[in-house]
């Protein structure tokens, strides 16, 4: 069998319908895609009419997978320059295909190559598509003929689509080359076909049918072309014209929908395909040149046809036009309000910006425009409708969950609302009167959507209005009066108020009138309220806990009440996104409580075992209890022991890499972890299980770095010999991992400030040897040694030296000694302590000036002359310290605790952790100890192991300068 047959064999094999045949074929073609002629092959084979559809099916299919894979000249096994140049040859000769899903696969593979090739590789491809397009257009009474205009007018479409994704200037600048071309052939076709579906009788619907597919990939191809061809759209003479000829069709196309018979509803979905890509191009021209769009003749007529379509106009049109185009026409005016291109700066304004402003204002966007379009989008597109209440009563929490969508693109009550907003906040002081009028005629109003539609303006202009309405008095007077009014026809309104407070609570309601807010939303809360209203309540309550100053004490009754109300809701909806708004407002709840929740607490707690059962595969629901757990576990602080039990396996589950909700509760995980810690009093058998899975993370890499190393200095504060029990020779081995070149200096100095807290809470003959054995300590000499960090990152490795130092001095001479003699250097320890020295200047903070003072000063307890040569220069530093600060008698100074370094939390709560990390700090030898009696103490006992005071003067001490030390010993007294 030749290799095509094999091929083919296989390919049958692919496109059974057996699991384990399909299988054992897939397998095969992975392994031959990268053999020299298979996607030649391939190709050969779709192209092959008298092979079985499905068998043509699988070739295009993994030929398209292969060109993604291997078409790039840097790709690994790329496909040769040959096999392309074979390729591409047969790439335009397929075009007669008459199965419409192998001829857009056809089409797809086709605009791939051309995104990679053109023009480098295939210069011609443009220009022989052209020539496919005119020769079957001129033909177009031979079938074969109309086949291959409408494949080639398709391939053209893609073609354009795929090489205006390209986002290289020069692949831009490549496609406008072409542009002029492609748009003078294609419209001319476009237009052609229009004037033949105008022109044609309506009862001849093969003929209209034809009409409208050519015409549609034309314009297809026509609004990418212009809009991404022409950087000088406005002064280019075709384009130009085909944007006045676009609106002139607009409007007979509308007006032709009228005429098509009933029967041929598929006939007005074409039309309206039309009419959606008109918009599409006047949309996308105003996107990309925003200000040639409105400098181009006609824009004003473009601009009044489509506030027309808004306004209703009789003249206009004499149907409803369809949503899609009511929301284009919405998108437009947006545009021309909120555009960046056409806001005047204060100094020296662009001429050209200045010229836009005066023709949107003039032509369009004038005052009686501007108050009517106010007027026509709250009275007519903002306003509910019956079928809303009819899906409130049959669904309202998917209601209420589209509400807070953010659909406006798509919806057309959303995208009003944002044309208004952008429409008052450019307009605010015309349009303020407005709406200060419209809220004083809601109080006898009995239009109940039309009331509902001002108080959306109103809230929805809060930001605007906050100094033209007293929304104070309004909220006591008429808000208050109208949630009190229980009839089942005015929850439109209950509900738009609790809304509307959400918007205005953090504009302009004041202190005083928080409890009457309060009130309104306990009693909107209410079991016997309709639960689209609640939910509404319930999501706009956070609003206003979140944005104000808040006093536990005082507001503690109504968010208990709160609680208990939500509590009740979470036991009547079913949708994650309902149970998530209502967990996200009972956190913000617990956190503005904080403490004062404790009564409370049990009630929320009860909720989050079964609601986490019930989502289990709903991973934004888990991180949304994750995240209230985490704030119980913060504001219970000490009293959260009681929640291990439930918050244990939480943690362990989300951050179990095995697990396969992992990636998605992590992050949360992580606090709550972070935060069960930082609340426990005392390390439980529970806390230390989870030591080895946070060595583990942490060994892991880079990505979890910073949290663990976070969770893991927690531990140590908790109770460092039995974290170092339990996991000390990975965790150690762990970090001296992370430690070498490349690593980030933010990443260095997180590492080593964790480093600082060990040594610090655990001592030497705990952690000594694993600091040899890990290769840590090697580390971190070698990088000190290589100078080729910041000064930032080679003070914090040496406060770690420092840390040992005073602990162990002798371990740690003993450690470089050795470390030296590996490598060859036997002066490391005096290489070592010069550059210390040298540095020293480099450390700012006085605690941190003090604690290298006494780690140097320790490590010149020595009799070795390596170190003792430096004793100068020991000395000079020793004045500096001591004249820095005053320490009291035991050496602690207030300096030492001004210090707030980045990575440490805000330690203004009186957590556990807090306290502990207060006794650590009080055990710190920099607080300790009197750094004068220490300097003393380390001369005295060089002296000894140097043969005595006078050989220790003679041989070391004559070096020094005697003014140096004359000013030395009364610092030392």
């Amino acid at each position: 069998m030749s290799a095509r047959d094999v091929l083919l064999s296989v390919l049958a094999e692919a496109a059974s319908q057996e699991q384990a045949r399909m299988q054992n074929a897939v397998t095969q073609l992975q392994q031959w895609e990268t053999t020299p002629q298979f996607n030649a092959t391939l190709q050969d084979i779709f192209y092959d009419k008298s092979l079985e559809t499905n068998v043509r099916w699988q070739a295009i299919i993994y030929l398209k997978n292969g060109i993604d894979k291997y078409w790039r000249k840097t790709a690994k096994n790329a496909i040769t320059p040959e096999e392309k140049a074979a390729i591409r040859s047969r790439l335009l000769t397929a075009l007669d295909e008459e199965q419409k899903p192998l001829a857009t696969q056809n089409a797809v593979l086709i605009s791939k190559i051309a995104r990679f090739d053109f023009p480098l590789e295939w210069p011609d491809l443009l220009s022989t598509l052209l020539d496919i397009v005119r020769s079957s257009t001129a033909n177009e009474s031979d079938p074969r003929a109309r086949l291959i205009q409408q494949r080639s007018l398709y391939t053209l479409h893609l073609v354009v689509k795929g090489l205006i994704s390209k986002t290289l200037a020069s692949g831009r600048k490549q496609f406008q080359q072409a542009a002029p071309e492609i748009f003078s052939n294609v419209v001319n076709i476009y237009v052609r076909y229009v004037d033949q579906l105008f022109a044609s009788n309506t009862t001849n619907i093969e003929s209209l049918s034809g009409c409208l597919e050519t015409s549609h990939m034309a314009l297809k191809c026509l609004r990418r072309v212009v809009v991404h061809g022409f950087p000088e759209f406005s002064t280019s003479e075709g384009p130009v014209a085909f944007f006045r000829l676009a609106l002139e069709h607009l409007r007979k196309f509308i007006a032709f929908k009228e005429t098509i018979p009933e029967q041929c509803s598929f006939l007005v979905t074409a039309v309206d395909s039309h009419i959606k890509v008109i918009g599409k191009f006047y949309l996308d021209l105003m996107d990309a040149h925003p200000r040639q769009f409105i400098l181009t003749a006609g824009a004003g007529d473009v601009l009044r046809f489509y506030w027309g379509l808004l306004a209703g106009n009789e003249n206009e049109h004499s149907a409803a036009p369809a949503q899609t185009t009511l929301i284009q026409a919405l998108q437009l005016i947006k545009k021309t309000l909120k555009d960046p291109q056409f806001i005047l700066t204060d100094n020296d304004p662009e001429p050209i910006v200045v010229q836009c402003r005066h023709i949107i204002e003039n032509e369009f966007m004038t005052t009686e425009t501007t108050t009517r379009l106010a007027e026509i989008l709250i009275t007519k597109y903002m306003r509910l409708t019956q079928d809303d209440l009819e899906e409130w009563d049959s669904n309202p929490e998917e209601w209420a969950i589209e509400e807070e969508a953010d659909s406006w693109k798509y919806q057309l009550r959303p995208c009003a609302e944002k044309v208004f907003m952008d429409l008052l906040s450019s307009h605010r002081a015309q349009l303020s009167p407005l709406l200060v009028q419209l809220a004083g005629s809601t109080a006898s109003m009995t239009d109940l959507f039309l009331k509902d539609s001002i108080y959306c303006a109103i809230g929805l202009g809060s930001h605007d209005l906050y100094g033209s309405i007293d929304f104070d008095s309004w909220l006591s007077g008429q808000l208050t009066q109208e949630v009190q009014n229980a009839d089942p026809s005015n929850r439109i309104i209950r509900r738009r108020i609790a809304w509307m407070i959400g918007k205005w609570v953090s504009v302009n309601v004041s202190k005083d009138a928080r409890p009457t807010v309060y009130t309104i939303m306990l009693h909107l809360l209410r079991p016997e309220e309709h639960l689209a209203v609640r939910l509404a309540t319930a999501q706009n309550l956070r609003a206003c806990i979140d944005d104000w100053d808040f006093e536990p004490t005082t507001f503690a009754p109504f968010l208990e009440q709160s609680v208990q109300g939500l509590r009740l809701l979470m036991g009547e909806v079913e949708e994650p996104d309902s149970r998530m708004r209502i967990l996200n407002c009972m956190s913000i709840i617990v956190e503005r409580m904080d403490d004062h929740i404790a009564p409370y607490a049990q009630q929320i707690i009860e909720l989050l075992p079964p609601l986490w059962q019930a989502a289990a595969d709903q991973n934004l629901l888990q991180s949304a209890i994750l995240v209230i757990m985490t704030k119980l576990v913060e504001s219970l602080k000490s009293q959260s022991v009681g929640l291990h039990a439930l918050v244990m396996p939480l943690i362990r589950l989300s951050v179990d890499p095995s697990q396969e909700a992992h990636i998605y509760l992590m992050e949360d995980g992580f606090e709550l972890w972070l935060a069960t810690l930082k609340s426990a009093r005392e390390p439980t058998d529970e806390l230390l299980s989870l030591v080895p899975a946070a060595v583990t993370l942490l060994s892991e890499g880079m990505d979890h770095m910073r949290t663990m190393l976070k969770i893991l200095q927690s531990y140590l504060m908790l109770d460092a010999e039995k974290t170092f029990h339990i996991a000390g020779p990975s965790l150690i081995s762990g970090i001296a991992n992370l430690l070498g070149e490349g690593l980030r200096a933010e990443a260095s100095v997180s590492i080593m400030q964790f480093m600082d807290i060990t040594a610090l809470s655990c001592p030497v003959r705990i952690t000594g040897d694993l600091y040899v054995t890990s290769g840590l300590l090697n580390k971190v000499l070698g990088t000190i040694m290589a100078k080729t960090e910041t000064n930032v990152v080679l003070t914090q490795y040496l406060s770690f030296l420092a840390r040992l130092a005073i602990d162990d001095s002798g371990y740690l001479s003993n450690v470089i000694n050795n470390t030296g003699r590996q490598f060859g250097q036997a002066r490391l320890l005096h290489l070592l302590l010069d550059f210390w020295m040298e540095k020293f200047d480099n450390v700012s903070h006085p605690k941190h000036r003090k604690l290298h003072a006494m780690g140097l000063t320790a490590m010149m307890r020595t009799s070795d002359p390596s170190a003792l040569e430096l004793l100068p220069r020991l000395v000079a530093i020793w004045g500096d310290v001591l004249n820095e600060v005053n320490e009291n008698g035991s050496g602690d100074s207030l300096v030492y605790w001004r210090e707030a370094q980045d990575d440490e939390d805000d330690t203004s709560e009186e957590t556990a952790e807090v306290i502990r990390r207060r006794e650590l700090l009080k055990r710190d030898p920099v607080h300790t100890t009197n750094l004068a009696h220490y300097v003393k103490a380390s001369i005295v006992e060089c002296e000894r192991l140097n043969g005595g005071a006078e050989p220790f003067q003679q041989q070391w001490l004559s070096r020094v300068d005697p003014l140096m030390l004359e000013s030395l010993m009364p610092l030392l007294q």
